[in-house]
């Protein structure tokens, strides 16, 4: 086709276009009707008035209809109409249908107006251009509809967060914690545990896929950020076993996380977060994994007065530490407390003969000037080693509490 020739159809192209301005009414009216009576979202008390409805079907028809004359778009309405849709809880499906409906209702006018006027080889010339113009509409509409929900989210996710921070610090009045809690989707009656888990270094998240895994098993949560862990709230039916719900965190954990005990009464809240966040520190450094706050009282005591910790530690341990076996040593007392003071079996822990445990007792009663087989003096051992592998100290394996 000659060059002439492609100028002469597509001027014939927007002589059509230019034909449709007359049409914007009727495209109108059967876009909607089609619309209404094809879309559920639209059906019985629609959230969308029809009103509303004409008016961004036709604001959107006659901008169409204007950027196939100009051949430029010009995108105020349909980013108007992604904004009206989403204000309103129209699906995005439902959105892009529309503009679906508006093409075909465009196109069967084209062709029934080409046919007439036997111009119908020079609209096939122009379909591309018709149906890319479609396109760049709806795109635009739906990158308007996203952007309204993803501020919809962030709204939400900061609405919920402030709910959440006013339980956590006790500022929510009675009244308004249940509003609260059915807002945040927590059950108002049963059990409540408070988590606090260490944010990770890298980023990653502390407790990935945890709000998933905990709803699969009847369990709510709702969680924030708060001055340096992800904090949240888990809340169980009255029947379920709170156990259920520390396994899970302590499976899913990539850090540290501290569990509060249990709880039915919100307004507590508060003070499980301070029992969460001392659970924290009941785990060693760098051992992941979920600890519930009770099951090791003398651990809580220790991080709650981390000085005296650290002064019981050097007074009691400081000698075998320097020594250069202190790690075997400590490794072989923390066996011998584990076996309930059987040298035979912290042998067998160990994977040496009996002989070499009491050399190694003796060792430390040396190091430490306490004896492992006087219940005082071994108390006093016991507590400092518990306070050296919570401070991350000696080379060997952290062994949780009995």
């Amino acid at each position: 086709m000659s060059d002439q020739q492609g100028t002469l159809e597509v001027a014939v192209g927007a002589l059509l276009f230019t034909g449709l301005i007359d049409a914007t009414e009727k495209l109108t009216d059967a876009v909607c009707a089609q619309i209404v009576s094809g879309e559920q979202a639209y059906a019985g008390n629609s959230l969308l008035p029809y009103e509303l409805l004409r008016s961004v079907v036709g604001e959107n028809i006659a901008a169409l209809i204007r950027a196939l004359i100009d051949g430029q778009a010009v995108l105020d309405s349909p980013r108007r109409a992604g904004q009206v849709k989403a204000e309103h809880g129209i699906p995005m499906a439902s959105l892009l249908h529309a503009y679906r409906l508006a093409g075909l209702q465009l196109w069967e006018e084209l062709v029934s107006r080409s046919v007439a006027t036997q111009r119908f080889e020079a609209l096939l010339l122009v379909s591309s251009e018709v149906w890319g113009m479609i396109d760049t509409f709806s795109n635009a509409a739906a990158e308007s509809y996203r952007e309204v929900v993803d501020a919809q989210d962030r709204r939400t996710r900061q609405a919920r967060g402030l709910m959440l921070l006013g339980l956590l610090d006790g500022s929510t009045s009675t009244i308004d914690a249940g509003r609260a809690l059915r807002s945040l989707g927590l059950a108002e009656n049963g059990t409540f545990l408070l988590v606090a888990a260490e944010l990770s270094s890298s980023g990653a998240d502390s407790l990935p896929g945890i709000v998933q895994t905990l709803r699969t098993a009847g369990l709510g949560s709702a969680w924030t950020n708060l001055h340096g862990d992800q904090v949240g709230i888990v809340s169980a039916p009255i029947s379920a076993e709170s156990g259920t719900a520390v396994a899970i965190l302590s499976a899913a954990a990539t850090t540290r996380v501290g569990v509060s005990a249990d709880f039915t009464q919100i307004g507590a809240a508060p003070d499980a977060l301070s029992q969460a966040r001392l659970a924290i520190g009941c785990r060693a450094p760098d051992a992941a994994g979920a600890h519930r706050y009770g099951t090791a009282p003398l651990d809580v005591v220790l991080v709650a007065q981390p000085a005296y910790a650290a002064e019981l530690e050097t007074a009691v341990l400081g000698g075998l530490l320097a020594a250069q076996d202190g790690d075997v040593l400590l490794r072989t007392l923390e066996e011998w407390f584990a076996a309930d003071g059987s040298t035979a079996e912290t042998g067998r822990r160990l994977h040496c003969h009996r002989n070499t445990v009491l050399y190694r007792l003796g060792r430390i009663t040396e190091l430490t000037g306490r004896s492992p087989a006087r219940p005082i003096e071994a108390a006093e051992l016991y507590a400092a080693l518990r306070a050296a592998r919570l401070a991350g100290h000696g080379a060997a394996a952290v062994r949780p509490p009995r």
